[in-house]
């Protein structure tokens, strides 16, 4: 097997073209695609193979919802669901089958696209019903591809169980964030202490150049950094990181790296670390804090 799966996983369940190519060559794409391993959602974006969870929602009745709908849109999520998740009318009587992951709900003619509900119905669907780290990444993810406006989310229909977590998830939505992984380590930022974290925070360096940390509060000056695997990392790269840390740091920012692997399997750890030096950097107060 190719390491594509790998790779598409890392970034959220899609990856583009350009993306594909710097680890691989245009065959070993189409090798990859013919075997199976991955499937094009649309033009230039590429995913797992999803035909398995559409013919089993289409077998019951019912569509593809939550992430399962966000890759079927070729929208990146934090982790991909297991088993598939769906939703079906509420006026429906089916049984459940063991592969997929089945709520009953309204769904309007306007909530369902092809196989799957549309993406401004499955930013909805996940951020009243998912932690807020996933339901982050979705949401984020939309606004990005532009497959969702932040006016469609402004006056979006909330439903009335889960409408204080939905809104809290769409007033937190950002295009800036990259990707999954940064949408996720700023909502376990949130979760750890509820105040101002920035996607793509801009740090002026002692030179007036501009910095972007992936992740940051204005106000404590805690700087966040996603730090992903790269999978031919040169080693250019790691000396451009380590200048990047410590010339946030001269700036007067505490820089906080965090893996892949951390904000995906062990985000407890990464609450608590957040958490601990928001409380050291407590003495800062907001009236006091020059911009960045």
């Amino acid at each position: 097997m190719s390491v594509l799966p790998l790779l598409i996983a890392q970034h959220g369940g899609t990856a583009s073209r350009a993306q594909i190519l710097e680890i691989t060559t245009p065959m070993g794409l189409r090798d990859a695609l013919a075997a199976g391993e991955v499937m094009r959602h649309r033009r230039g974006v590429y995913g797992l193979p999803l035909d398995e969870q559409g013919a089993i929602a289409v077998r019951t009745g019912a569509v593809l919802s939550h992430r399962s709908a966000a890759l079927h849109h070729g929208l990146p999520v934090l982790h991909a669901p297991e088993p598939p998740e769906a939703v079906v009318s509420r006026a429906r009587s089916i049984t459940v089958p063991d592969e997929l992951r089945l709520r009953f709900r309204t769904l309007g003619p306007g909530d369902v696209e092809g196989p799957a509900t549309t993406p401004l119905r499955t930013v909805v669907d996940c951020a009243r019903d998912l932690p807020l780290p996933e339901a982050l990444a979705v949401a984020d993810s939309a606004l990005r591809s532009g497959l969702v406006t932040p006016r469609e989310l402004t006056r979006a229909t909330l439903p009335r169980t889960g409408r204080a977590a939905a809104r809290r998830v769409l007033d937190l939505a950002s295009a800036e964030a990259v990707n999954p992984f940064e949408s996720g380590l700023r909502a376990l930022a949130v979760e750890a202490d509820d105040r101002g974290w920035v996607a793509q925070v801009p740090i002026t360096l002692r030179d007036g150049r501009t910095l972007h940390a992936d992740v940051g509060d204005p106000v404590t000056r805690i700087a966040l950094e996603a730090d992903s695997h790269e999978f031919h990392k040169k080693r250019e790269a790691v000396r451009t990181d380590c200048w990047r840390g410590n010339e946030m740091t001269l700036a007067g920012w505490v820089v906080l790296r965090f893996a892949w692997e951390h904000v995906m399997f062990n985000p407890d750890w990464v609450r608590e670390v957040i958490a601990w030096v928001v409380q050291q950097r407590g003495g800062v107060s907001r009236g006091s804090s020059r911009s960045a």
